[in-house]
């Protein structure tokens, strides 16, 4: 039996997807991640947009026009949100939501069409016990150590179809790196708020990376509150040889007022002291952000206020996401913003930055970073610095999935093109 997933929205859902086909692998199916012709497809669904949902309602039909006798089982934020919208599909024969996605393997086990209504059972972090190595061909690997959201956003249904957070073990965290460190150059530890990890079992994020400092991988955080930034971090932070050094502080506004009425819990002042703090530890860190345009209410002048902090700061990169409404959330209720507004605030901000990414490259120029190669692509090799700049290579100086001491170059697309100094590791 050939089994293909596919995987819509972050990094969580991937590596959930990743935890799923692993087992499956071990009881002797064949699994692919390519949309291409299967006997069963798991499709992994994202609600964090009303977009999101819609391309995973479209993901269903293109599957069943590929394989039209195949089986569709359907999991994630979006079935959780609304089974309904996958329910009555004739393909799709099991709905499960975002908790109990572990135990798809026992129910392809079993025989016959079975219907599952998503139900939130948010008691603690889930994970199998298999204890299977991954065998992702990716050159970084993501470990998911968190779980739920807390924050309550007005803007985000997160916390609704993904439940309070729940922190995952630090030894069960711990042998999965160390495991994973032996096939792959970097981890990336991941959470739906990363930031909370500890907190319900009496523990910290400092903590937890002080017990990777010795792992011979590069380690990566991915997307981080402003408020976990600390004196205690960042000293754990320097001390480690292992550390990228790339920020995603998620901002999601820079204009106080819309910080206040999104329940973001900081003010711009505020994350300009921890960038501030950052950037002293680290100074040639790349500090990247999250920003919604268009959240209701927003005025011209709330706009214009983002756009002058946003300039003060000097992101090298942004995010840019056109507000979504998301029914059941306290923003849904507020007088919202005409789209043509917002298309012209996301062009307005998609100038500035584009200027900043811009800056920020042209500051690259001439330094020598470490960069992991991760893929060909129309003759370079492309890969990441530490700081996240991406790197293009001529093809022939240096082979995939290698870590090399790069000399960057001037700007090139997205990244910068550069030249090798020398191979530090290859696979």
């Amino acid at each position: 039996m050939k089994i293909s997933f596919l995987t819509l929205g972050c990094k969580v859902n991937q590596y959930e997807a990743d935890q799923i086909a692993r087992t499956l692998r071990s009881r002797g199916y064949e699994v692919s991640t390519e949309l291409e012709p299967a006997d069963v497809f798991i499709l992994s669904t994202c609600a964090v947009t009303n977009e999101a949902e819609r391309k995973s309602r479209q993901m269903i039909s293109k599957l069943e026009k590929l394989s039209p006798n195949a089986r569709i089982i359907v999991c994630g934020c979006a079935s959780q949100n609304d089974s309904s919208q996958f329910l009555d599909k004739p393909n799709v024969t099991v709905v499960v939501g975002t908790s109990g996605k572990i135990w798809i393997p026992d129910l392809l086990d079993q025989k016959g069409d079975y219907v599952v209504e998503p139900a939130c059972e948010y008691e603690y972090f889930e994970e199998d016990d298999s204890h299977i190595t991954s065998t992702t061909k990716r050159t970084r690997a993501y470990v998911k150590i968190q779980d739920g959201c807390d924050n309550y956003c007005s803007y985000c249904l997160i916390p609704y179809v993904r439940g309070h957070s729940r922190s995952r073990d630090l030894e069960s965290i711990i042998v999965e790196v160390f495991r994973l460190a032996k096939s792959h150059h970097e981890i990336v530890l991941t959470g739906i708020n990363l930031s909370a990890w500890g907190q319900d079992i009496k523990s910290d994020l400092p903590a937890l990376l002080g017990s990777l400092s010795t792992i011979n991988a590069r380690i990566r955080l991915s997307s981080l509150e402003a408020n976990v930034v600390t004196p205690d971090l960042i000293k754990v932070l320097t001390s480690m040889t292992n550390f990228c050094d790339h920020f995603h502080l998620s901002m999601q506004s820079a204009c106080d007022k819309t910080l206040k009425a999104m329940n973001r819990r900081y003010t711009v002042a505020e994350f300009k002291k921890k960038v501030a703090m950052l950037r002293a530890a680290f100074p040639r860190a790349g500090i990247t952000t999250d920003i919604i345009v268009g959240f209701p209410e927003e005025t011209d002048e709330d706009f214009a206020e983002t756009m002058k902090n946003i300039r003060e700061i000097g992101f090298a990169d942004i995010h840019i996401f056109p507000y979504s409404k998301r029914e059941g959330t306290v923003a849904a209720e507020m007088q919202q913003v005409d789209g043509d507004t917002v298309k012209k605030r996301v062009a307005e901000l998609s100038k500035l930055r584009n200027e900043l990414k811009l800056a920020f490259l042209e500051r690259e120029h001439g330094m020598i970073y470490e960069v992991l190669t991760e893929q060909e692509k129309d003759g370079y090799i492309v890969g990441h610095a530490r700081n996240y700049t991406k790197v293009y290579i001529p093809i022939g100086q240096v082979p995939e999935n290698t870590l090399a001491n790069v000399r960057m170059g001037k700007p090139y697309l997205d990244g910068v093109k550069g030249d090798v100094v020398e191979i530090i590791k290859d696979e």
